[in-house]
């Protein structure tokens, strides 16, 4: 099934935010990485979606869906970027696909629906036999860095607090 690209319109079945086109002129310039160049189609548009659903999943965008039947998080109304810049309503922002990128690339080499190791909260760590002690409340939630400081600004990360939100 081929990729369904949102344009802006608030399409009610599409299921990524960039094509593979624009992910494979993304990668030419971050390096041609080769764990992205060696794909297939079929295998770029599947780490695409898998991408934008971990997106959608895990970030509370701000403002508010512009087409109550899209099935994407983007477009939206009343968003800013993290420098209180309007974002228009029919805008998916680059920053949206440049973190959609970099996600199907992480994908590549480690399944986006995978355990993850608790945000390296560990308590105690034995090394034979392995042994993983983490403390009480540590996060389940993956660790994604890379896709945090990229989305800056547009959104606050489900599951995580990391300081006080002021808005105005």
């Amino acid at each position: 099934m081929a990729l369904v690209v949102e344009d802006g319109t608030g399409k009610s079945n599409a299921d990524s935010y960039i094509s593979v086109t624009d992910a494979d002129t993304y990668f030419t310039n971050h390096g041609s990485p080769t764990a992205w160049t060696g794909l297939s189609t079929a295998q770029k548009e599947s780490e695409l979606r898998y991408a934008t659903v971990t997106l959608d999943g895990n970030w509370d965008w701000w403002g508010s869906i512009t087409v109550t039947t899209q099935a994407l998080g983007w477009p939206r109304s009343g968003a800013e970027d993290g420098e209180g810049r309007d974002i228009d309503t029919d805008e998916i922002p680059a920053r949206v696909k440049d973190a959609q990128c970099e996600l199907a690339l992480m994908g590549t080499s480690n399944a986006l629906n995978s355990s993850y190791d608790r945000g390296n909260d560990v308590r105690r760590e034995k090394v034979g036999p392995i042994e993983t002690e983490y403390f009480d409340g540590a996060s389940m939630e993956p660790q994604l860095p890379i896709i945090d400081r990229i989305l800056g600004g547009l959104g606050l990360r489900r599951g995580r607090v990391l300081g006080e939100v002021l808005r105005s």
